[in-house]
């Protein structure tokens, strides 16, 4: 794979601890993949994005842009859903794994 998506909703303005540990996880065997984006929602306020980028250090991947919904999914995210599939896939293009 080329990508990795780590998604997560927010508890206590961090990462749920499954999305945590999925990231952990993934830092710890280093998958050889190029690209990382991160899905997730929140209720109040949320520092969740950049907890998982920094659980990311291991590997030398560009973080893409992330999109979180506050509460539940509404239009505007599902379009920035839609966005990252296109930037996924445009990226996937670029270093030749898609045609």
């Amino acid at each position: 794979a080329a990508t990795v998506i780590l998604c997560s909703c927010a508890v206590l303005v961090g990462p749920h601890p499954a999305g945590a540990h999925a990231a952990m996880l993934a830092n710890a065997l280093r998958p050889k993949v190029r690209f990382a984006g991160i899905i997730g929602s929140y209720g109040w306020s949320t520092k969740m994005v950049e907890q998982i980028a920094g659980m990311l250090s291991n590997l030398q991947v560009e973080v893409l842009d992330p999109v979180v919904a506050k509460g539940l999914p509404k239009g505007k995210d599902l379009q920035a859903l839609e966005r990252l599939a296109d930037q996924i896939a445009a990226k996937h293009r670029e270093i030749g794994v898609l045609a």
